[in-house]
């Protein structure tokens, strides 16, 4: 029986040894060829990933052209709102209001500035005089007259607007008690500031009519101190060449122009024309 055993255990051995062979070859083709499908799987997957990333940076390299496309328009599109808003504001502001009169320019017999307002009797020197000026130059004009107060100086106004035909009468009366020397401190008709509406001529409590003393004041002292401030110039200070000094006569230009001319200590007339235009469009700011 141990014979027959054995027998067959050398027959079997083999066999199994066989099956053992065959079935780890066919198990390692399935695994490799399993291995490989997978492996061709994963590859196709990072291709299809790699393609992926490559469609986003190219969308998002478009994206970014766009949005600064998009931002080119709409800092484009804000520019020509800007200059639109800039031409109606300019548009609406009267041209004269910077231009170079004083035997320069001409405003003639029909000009009258647009929007004129009695300036409240509390800050005229004749209190029974109807006294104007332009309407966006008054808040300054009596911001300033305000403040002025507050530091001592009582400042008030003498005059203001005057007409083509105040100016021609005023002139007249002139020429008839001083002969020619009138043109050395009176401006003939249409080549007067007062015509514009945003000038004035100051006095003090003090000097009252008086006011050809105004340039030894306390008040003109701080004029030439403080009323760039509020866009005040000097329109005739010592050695001009329009007329003789008038410390009491001083015209609004707004405060960014009567700033630079303060600090550059220059006159207004000292300017070309060219110069002093594109404050125009701020003037009341």
């Amino acid at each position: 029986m141990a014979e027959k055993k054995n027998k067959w255990q050398r027959y079997l051995t083999p066999a199994v040894l066989i099956f053992v062979v065959f079935s780890l070859g066919v198990g390692g083709y399935f695994y490799y060829s399993m291995t490989e499908e997978i492996n061709q799987d994963i590859k196709s997957f990072e291709e299809t990933i790699l393609n992926l990333e490559d469609e986003n940076i190219a969308l998002a390299r478009m994206l970014k052209e766009e949005q600064q496309k998009n931002q080119m328009f709409e800092s484009q599109i804000g520019q020509i709102a800007g200059t639109v808003g800039n031409l109606n504001k300019l548009a609406k502001t009267d041209k004269e209001l910077l231009q170079k009169y004083s035997k320069v320019y001409f405003l003639n017999e029909n000009y009258k500035p647009k929007g004129l307002i009695e300036i409240p009797r509390q800050y005229i020197y004749e209190q029974n005089k109807k006294i104007q000026i332009l309407a966006s130059t008054s808040p300054h004009l009596l911001a300033m007259i305000g403040d002025a107060k507050g530091d001592g100086a009582d400042l008030l106004v003498i005059s203001s607007f005057r007409s083509f035909g105040d100016q021609s009468f005023l002139k007249d009366n002139y020429k008839l008690t001083y002969g020619s020397g009138a043109n050395q401190f009176s401006a003939d008709q249409g080549y007067s500031e007062h015509q514009l509406g945003t000038t004035v001529d100051f006095t003090s409590l003090d000097l009252g009519a008086a006011f050809t003393g105004f340039g030894k004041s306390k008040e003109y002292e701080w004029l030439l101190q403080n009323a760039y401030r509020y866009g005040f110039t000097l329109s005739y200070p010592k050695d001009n060449l329009y007329y003789q000094h008038e410390p009491w006569h001083w015209r609004f230009v707004g405060r960014k122009l009567a700033k630079r001319l303060h600090e550059e200590k220059q006159n207004f007339y000292d300017l070309e024309q060219r110069q002093i235009d594109p404050y125009l469009i701020n003037i009341f700011d």
